[in-house]
């Protein structure tokens, strides 16, 4: 699951400014207090608007629980469907992916991803928004990796919907690794991922290729 920042100009509406504002003081909230103890007092204040201004966008906090993860299912699309119309190449795919993880790492966004986790160890209803966002990733990626496998860009012998889960485990690994380890920076790791999702994906033959392209003068 990718859980990003709302950014102004993707809700493109009149009332997106300050729906805005209260979903990004919400997120605020979320990491600072986590979700249980944020409450829609701290969040109006947070967002600098009376409670009726909040209420007018959101009845609840679960309203505006459920809102963030609408967003995150839609931001999750575009880079799915970025992928799809730039062409199903493994090159396409790495350069997308870096952009979605690079959205995924920053400070603010791992810190809420991580505070989802907590909280839907607790709250049923948290555990089955993340369980919806997780099936509509798996089931994106998986069609991408279909996609990249009948161009013979990867592994034909590839277990898609494995290799589905091993990407998505590890994209919500290092989010949590990174929240805990400040010396960690998503540029210096990328190199070294991008290197493992190659041997672990590209075929054999691609991977023959480019051993005798880097040792070549």
């Amino acid at each position: 699951m990718t859980i990003t920042s709302t950014d102004t100009g993707k809700l493109g509406t009149a009332a997106a400014e300050p729906r805005q504002r209260i979903l990004e003081a919400a997120m605020r909230c979320f990491v600072e207090n986590g979700f249980h103890s944020a409450s829609m007092q701290q969040i109006c204040a947070a967002a600098s608007m009376s409670p009726g201004g909040v209420y007018r966008y959101f009845a609840s906090k679960d309203e505006i629980i459920g809102a963030i993860f609408e967003h995150v299912q839609d931001r999750n699309n575009q880079y799915f469907d970025r992928m799809a119309a730039e062409g199903a190449t493994f090159e396409t795919f790495t350069d997308v992916g870096y952009s979605c993880l690079s959205d995924m790492m920053r400070e603010s966004d791992r810190n809420l991803f991580c505070e989802v986790l907590a909280e839907a160890q607790r709250n049923p209803a948290m555990q089955g928004a993340c369980l919806k966002s997780y099936t509509h990733a798996r089931t994106m990626m998986g069609l991408a990796l279909s996609r990249l496998q009948a161009a013979g860009e990867i592994d034909p012998n590839l277990d898609v919907q494995a290799a589905t889960t091993m990407l998505i485990a590890v994209s919500d690994g290092l989010a949590v690794r990174m929240r805990f380890d400040p010396n960690l920076n998503f540029d210096e790791v990328w190199p070294g991922l991008k290197e493992l999702l190659t041997r672990m994906l590209r075929p054999a033959g691609a991977m023959q290729t480019q051993t005798a392209k880097t040792v070549m003068p």
